[in-house]
């Protein structure tokens, strides 16, 4: 089972890259309901960053961030508090100066 979701994992950046233009015609955030990826998963098989903070658009949510360099962007991984730790979306941002603003 553990084997099935590290695949899982790993397949999702393919799957990011067609969704982006089904869920959000900018291509900038995608969100995933119940998604099967969760923060045990992505922890051990993901290179990554803790953020100190979310992206204003998750301020009112019980979420946790985690942040990704890949193809000249920066994508930040929004998990649910839960103890699941489901990832619910995942936003993707230009690598610019201002680009933790939040």
């Amino acid at each position: 089972m553990r084997l099935k979701k590290l695949l899982l994992a790993l397949a999702i950046p393919a799957g990011v890259a067609s969704a982006a233009d089904l869920d959000d015609p900018a291509g900038q955030t995608i969100y995933l309901d119940e998604g099967p990826l969760s923060y045990d998963v992505f922890e051990t098989a993901v290179a990554h960053v803790d953020l100190e903070s979310c992206p204003a658009e998750f301020a009112d949510e019980e979420v946790f961030c985690r942040m990704t360099l890949a193809n000249g962007k920066a994508h930040v991984f929004v998990f649910s508090m839960d103890p699941d730790a489901p990832l619910l979306a995942i936003k993707s941002l230009d690598v610019t100066g201002d680009l933790l603003a939040f």
